[in-house]
């Protein structure tokens, strides 16, 4: 299905407009829209300068925003810069086209909030094809919670369980502390970004545990919540919370909660994948999601975002694959792992000496 896009041309660059240009007329080569500013899209082309990156304000959490930017002078810490714009623009990607003197071709870099960095030749054709995964996929991040008074003040097993090897991802040196949204963006876009993404914060990895103590209907886990620091998690309704459920026809994760909740709060972003794998795979009792890699692992083609459906086909599709699925390490393209185990001290044991805290990047 033909994709529509828009242009949100924030910078004056001669030469950063041309790219743009260019990179427009490669869209719609391959059968896409170009549409006015006021209309409804699949995604933004936001081209910007880094030393002012401006935020795009979509109209709708379906709306991806495709930042671009380009560099003319040297710079010393190349991912940590593009990672700051890639920020304060709140991207869903964004590109950075390096062309400084004596350099007979332009490098493309291409960075994701999942700090996917990857290198190419630039093109507009390579870009096209590095950004249409995100641009063409779909998020599944809104949380119905239901208040539940019996979850206020219990102590639950595989909760215990969460709290504890929270502390252990942080042992393990994958565990980066959450990233302060306050120390670049102003409340007015911080207050946007939760109302369209549900987010209070950026921090990497997650944990899940399947349900087995507290009565509920069908498959169901308790996970930590989106944006928190998993080495030190509060508790129920706080930084964990119990998946119940998804509803397919509003596309929401169902959420209980006791009625003292954190109002912010809302699961993890890969909760779908979860779910998905939980209800196929039986014997999976907990998973593990990190920034980190281990060698020889199954792994996506793809770097779809974090919290798409199609991420979460994909890792479901690949543990169909797998001989053991209930014991199983997914690679996830320039991203991360995902881990199942039967149990989470299995998984812990199991990965234990063996991750890399460093993703390889590939194109």
């Amino acid at each position: 299905m033909p994709l529509k896009f828009k242009l949100n041309k924030v910078s004056q660059s001669v030469d950063l407009l041309e790219i743009c240009d260019k990179l427009s007329e490669k869209i719609i080569e391959f059968g896409n829209e170009l549409v006015g500013v006021e209309e409804n899209s699949n995604f933004v082309l936001n081209i910007i300068d880094l030393e002012t990156p401006k935020a795009f304000r979509r109209k709708s959490q379906e709306e991806m925003v495709v930042s671009i930017t380009l560099i003319k002078e040297p710079v010393s810490d190349l991912k940590s810069y593009c990672y700051a714009g890639l920020i304060k623009s709140i991207s869903n990607i964004l590109f950075c086209i390096y062309f400084t003197e004596g350099m007979a071709q332009p490098k493309g870099y291409s960075i994701t909030p999942e700090v996917g960095f990857t290198e190419f030749d630039y093109s507009p054709e390579s870009m096209y094809h590095y950004m249409y995964p995100v641009i063409s996929s779909h998020f599944v991040l809104r949380n119905h919670l239901i208040e539940d008074p019996l979850l206020t003040g219990i102590k639950v097993p595989e909760v215990e369980d969460i709290l504890v090897f929270g502390k252990e991802l942080k042992s393990l040196g994958v565990l980066p502390a959450p990233f302060p949204l306050t120390k670049f963006l102003d409340q007015e876009i911080i207050d946007q970004l939760f109302r369209l993404y549900q987010v209070r914060g950026l921090s990497y990895g997650n944990l899940s545990i399947r349900n087995v103590t507290y009565p509920t209907d069908g498959t169901s886990f308790w996970m930590t919540a989106r944006g928190v620091d998993k080495s030190n998690l509060a508790g129920i309704g706080k930084d964990v919370l119990l998946v119940t459920g998804f509803d397919e026809l509003n596309g929401t994760m169902d959420i209980s909660v006791p009625p003292d909740y954190e109002p912010r709060v809302r699961v993890s972003v890969d909760a779908i994948e979860h779910y998905w794998i939980y209800r196929e795979f039986p014997d999976v009792g907990a998973i593990v999601h990190v920034h980190a890699w281990i060698d020889d692992v199954i792994c996506t083609t793809q770097t779809y975002p974090c919290g798409t459906s199609e991420l979460a086909d994909n890792v479901v599709k690949l543990l169909r694959t797998s001989k053991n699925p209930e014991r199983a390490e997914v690679g996830l393209k320039n991203h991360g792992l995902t881990i199942t185990g039967p149990d989470i001290r299995e998984i812990f044991l199991r990965i234990k000496g063996r991750l890399q805290t460093k993703v390889p990047m590939f194109n």
